[in-house]
């Protein structure tokens, strides 16, 4: 389908006018020549390009200035090229714009990390910036529905909260393409908690979390869902949080009509119990998430960190660890009150003081668990089928929860480290 255009006629009627400044016979006379309402849009705030003939999509340049450039590169892939050349034509600001860049325009390019679906890289643009280039396994074949998961960063890339991206490359040696992405210098929160935990204040703990809440209320008021929002997808930036891979938690190149498409991928401990189950992710499926990292933050710890990531676990999760939270949940309707909060607080005060001298977790200057070799915390597929539904937690009269994890199976949060001076 053709992308809607001025013709010349039109154009040739209101090429004088100043789009700032009209007149209302000329606003009239737009209204009734320009029909479609995104050209018209586009007209009465960024006025037309002399050469090309039609509105600009910015004030600060027009989209043809890209289309002319189009012929002068390529990245071997039509799908991709197509990708790129649609929101260089579509963006609206310099954080929309993709480019593709080639590889060579990077040096000092250095191993960061792997993850379930992609390996990190650290680079110099030539430019003078550093960036990440984040290399797509099995990408050779890359599908346009993964590329429309990576048009997501786009979408909500003009907010501080979720990473930009700028471009497109490819790795030379594999083929596989790297999406080049800003880059947070204090790396995933997992890996800032490991480092500053020991040391952080109440209140750094809980502006991470109101940081990381504001991200995700962005992506969700965008109509979005995250699907892999974990503590590894969270980088920690000078000047605050950003969430990164959206949508990205599948292989590059699987298709839609595949099973591959369908199946969960993700880190076990953050995936809620009803997508364990089969359901689809939903935005409350991500706020399922944001509250396992919100533990992970107020203790320090990743969740179930001493177990493995099995099918018990995802058995705990999906069946006990539901009933026990909905059990919770009742309960605390039931019995909140200012009268009760501020017992907690006043008990968590008298545990606070003994906590950080007797636990040598909190006592180093950095922390010190032990991961079970089994516990895996980079996206992965999940294949645990059959699982049982959970009972009604009302109706389940057994209050026990299992011996599955220390680590989280009671979360009690008077004998968190909270110092009200901070």
């Amino acid at each position: 389908m053709e992308e809607p255009k001025l013709s010349d006629d039109v154009f040739e009627q209101i090429k004088n006018f100043d789009h700032r400044k009209l007149t209302e016979e000329q606003i009239l006379l737009i209204d009734k020549l320009i029909l479609n309402e995104e050209l018209k849009e586009c007209y009465k705030k960024n006025g037309l390009c002399k050469e090309c003939k039609q509105p600009k999509n910015s004030s600060n340049w027009c989209q043809c200035k890209f289309q002319q450039n189009f012929k002068n590169w390529t990245s071997g892939n039509i799908e991709v090229d197509e990708f790129i050349q649609k929101s260089q034509l579509k963006a609206k600001n310099y954080v929309k714009i993709l480019e593709w860049i080639e590889y060579d325009r990077f040096e000092n390019v250095e191993y960061l990390a792997k993850g379930g679906f992609g390996t990190i890289y650290k680079a110099i643009w030539k430019d003078g910036y550093i960036l990440v280039l984040k290399c797509l396994h099995n990408s050779q074949d890359i599908t346009a529905e993964f590329l429309r998961e990576i048009e997501l960063h786009i979408v909500v890339g003009d907010s501080l909260s979720v990473i930009n991206c700028h471009g497109i490359t490819k790795d030379p040696e594999s083929n596989n393409f790297m999406i080049v992405m800003t880059y947070a210098q204090n790396g995933s929160l997992r890996q800032y908690l490991n480092k500053s935990f020991n040391s952080m204040s109440w209140k750094e703990k809980l502006s991470i979390l109101q940081m990381t809440a504001y991200g995700l209320n962005n992506i969700h008021r965008e109509r979005l869902i995250h699907r892999d929002f974990h503590c590894g997808n969270i980088l920690s930036e000078i000047q605050g949080i950003s969430i990164t891979d959206l949508g990205l938690c599948r292989p590059a190149n699987a298709k839609p009509s595949q099973d591959e498409y369908k199946k969960i991928y993700g880190v076990l401990p953050y995936i809620a119990p009803e997508v364990l189950r089969g359901k689809e992710y939903t935005q409350e499926s991500d706020i399922y998430g944001f509250g396992i990292i919100a533990y992970e933050v107020c203790t320090g710890l990743p969740p179930y960190h001493n177990i493995a990531h099995d099918k018990i676990l995802t058995i705990s999760i999906s069946i006990e660890l539901y009933e026990k939270l909905d059990g919770l949940y009742r309960d605390l309707i039931r019995s909140s009150s200012e009268q009760e909060i501020e017992k907690q607080i006043i008990e968590a005060d008298k545990i606070n003081e003994k906590l950080t001298t007797t636990s040598s977790l909190y006592t180093g200057a950095t922390l010190s668990y032990v991961t079970n070799p089994q516990a895996f915390y980079t996206s992965r597929l999940l294949d645990f089928k059959n699982l049982p539904e959970p009972k009604n937690a009302i109706d389940n009269k057994d209050d026990s929860f299992g011996e599955y994890s220390e680590s989280i199976e009671s979360i009690d949060f008077t004998k968190l480290n909270i110092d009200k001076s901070n």
